[in-house]
């Protein structure tokens, strides 16, 4: 109930700050921008997502966004990213063996759903494999690397003084260091990006400020209530399952829980809803690759299933076969060795290995460090010899941890402690009981009473190994591991300095097809700005785009185009 209260007077502040919405409702729009428009297998998709309302005008309200990279209807790739102030910075990792075609981006939050798919985020992706067939080779006359398509100009809200891209040089060689100049940028910036790439050799959108328009002021007039806007952080969804196949109990009286195993604790509580949904508001969890979920005082009758928060399956849209002029043959198939060549000597490409900091910080009541204590075999006898405020006891024939909580001015043993080891929450002590202390490195012990969202703990006890890995824990079923791509992180995407004269003379090949990508540039209220750039091995010709879009709503759009040789 606090946070669907939280959200409605969320939800009336922005009405008052912004004043435009529909039926009374707040409404929210999303745009994203990619490097480029035509992939090869296994490359990488770089993204960049901007909120908006219907009207245009950035806003700051959810904290995750959600891509789904489509065939006709059906999601053959899913991530979901971080929002700051309106913005994020993604990645999508095209496998090595997926199929030639043409693909569909779709893009939306957790909020744009109580409207309908119409108003979500699309565009075309075209993805060749040169390993597979299934493209058409066309035989007509190809459109010259030179004289880049021009689109017919439109008229858009867009900003009245135009941008001048420029750079330092027309022709660049490899390895070299260049400058691209923007000129009349206006004051009031939001967000700018400037992207470098190879030039596409494909046509396969709408202009940029053409695909801005259309789709950030796309109407509906359906708004449920059944996703709740993710205004503080990821809300995972799960669903309370019976182990026994025994739907007999009201399963809304269940306490549950997740964390993020790894150090430090990470531990969220569940709030049911309806008979057997269960949410679990999160934040700070970006980078995390496994979670392990948990129902309280049930023994192992009942378990979390962690469920899907994409959408998955979309309405079918026939997409073209993918034609390529034949004349491209010869460039894709350089392009094609240059890839690999790039996907060997890349580090950690498909990674996103930012871990966050825990989001519980309390300072523990006692810390123990084991090693500096004579080890014993029994965990009995570890906590009975060394950990103060806390102790097994045996209860319905089972071994329980209890931890001293205050009540009132006095302290006494509570029946309702947090257990985690490597943040796993544990709710079958015995566990504990039985687990090897000398795989145990630190136990930390918090005298409660504790609140964690929502949920009263008598206290806790933290145990982690030495290798953070939870290594041979027995757990009942009432606890679930799996692994969970949380949200991505800002993605940097790296570039070598060529500045260096020794850094030209490296060995190491650099085949990058994106020269650059920097999708977040503070202007700092600047009308001109200046954005180095290295090239890489790689001749031909490069697009440079540059988008950006200002406070009040007016968007901009402007490439140019140069020479390596």
């Amino acid at each position: 109930m606090k946070k669907v209260f939280c959200y409605i007077l969320f939800c009336t502040v922005l009405v008052q700050l912004f004043g435009k919405v529909e039926n009374a409702e707040l409404r929210e729009r999303i745009y994203v921008q990619t490097d480029k428009n035509f992939y090869l297998a296994g490359e990488q998709i770089l993204l960049k997502f901007l909120t908006t309302t219907p009207n245009k005008i950035p806003i700051n309200f959810s904290k995750v966004a959600y891509a789904e990279l489509t065939n006709d209807s059906i999601a053959q790739i899913q991530i979901m990213v971080e929002l700051k102030e309106g913005t994020g910075i993604g990645k999508m990792l095209l496998p090595a063996n997926m199929p030639t075609g043409n693909y569909r981006l779709i893009a939306y939050t957790q909020f744009m759903r109580n409207e309908s798919e119409d108003v979500f985020f699309e565009k075309n992706i075209a993805v060749l494999n040169t390993f597979q067939s299934g493209y058409y080779l066309a035989e007509t006359e190809p459109t010259s690397e030179q004289e880049p398509v021009h689109h017919k100009e439109k008229e858009f809200d867009k900003i009245e003084k135009g941008i001048v891209l420029q750079s330092d040089k027309t022709t660049y060689s490899t390895r070299t260091n260049g400058e691209i100049i923007v000129n009349g940028l206006p004051e009031n910036i939001y967000t700018l990006s400037v992207s470098i790439t190879g030039k596409d050799i494909l046509e396969i959108n709408e202009p940029n400020e053409a695909l801005f328009q259309k789709i950030l002021t796309k109407k509906s007039t359906d708004f449920s209530s059944e996703f709740l806007p993710e205004y503080e952080g990821h809300i995972v969804l799960g669903k309370i399952i019976d182990n026994e196949n025994n739907d007999d109990e009201n399963k809304t009286s269940l306490k549950s829980g997740i964390s993020f195993p790894g150090e430090g604790i990470r531990f969220f509580a569940g709030q049911t809803v309806g008979t057997e949904d269960v949410r679990f508001f999160t934040s700070a969890i970006s980078g995390t690759k496994e979670i392990a979920s948990v129902v309280y005082g049930t023994d192992d009758r009942y378990r979390i299933d962690i469920q899907s928060p994409f959408v998955t399956r979309f309405n079918q849209r026939a997409m073209p076969a993918l034609q390529i002029d034949s004349s491209y043959y010869g460039l894709l198939l350089d392009r094609s060795v240059e890839l690999q060549m790039f996907r060997y000597f890349a580090d950690n490409m498909s990674e996103n290995n930012t871990i966050s900091e825990p989001y519980f910080k309390m300072k523990p009541t006692h810390r123990y460090k084991l090693d500096d204590y004579t080890r014993f075999t029994t965990m009995r006898e570890v906590f009975t010899e060394f950990i103060a405020g806390a102790r097994f006891r045996r209860r319905d024939g089972k071994q329980e941890i209890s931890v001293l909580s205050k009540i009132g001015n006095t302290y006494s043993y509570g029946t309702m402690p947090l257990v985690v080891i490597d943040g796993v929450p544990i709710s079958d002590h015995e566990a504990i009981f039985n687990y090897d202390p000398l795989k145990v490195e630190n136990i930390n012990t918090y005298y409660g009473p504790i609140a964690m969202g929502g949920y009263m703990f008598d206290g806790i006890v933290e145990l982690t190994t030495y290798n953070r890995q939870y290594e041979d824990l027995n757990l009942n079923r009432a606890t679930q591991i799996l692994s969970y791509e949380g949200p991505q992180s800002f993605y940097n995407y790296e570039t070598p300095d060529y500045s260096k004269e020794e850094n030209r003379k490296i060995r190491k090949p650099d085949t990058r097809h994106t020269l650059l990508w920097k999708p977040d540039i503070k202007t700092n209220g600047n009308n001109n700005i200046t954005v180095p750039f290295d090239t890489s091995d790689l001749t031909g010709e490069f697009q440079v785009t540059v988008e950006g879009i200002t406070t009040d709503g007016k968007f901009f759009s402007e490439t140019l185009f140069f020479i390596v040789e």
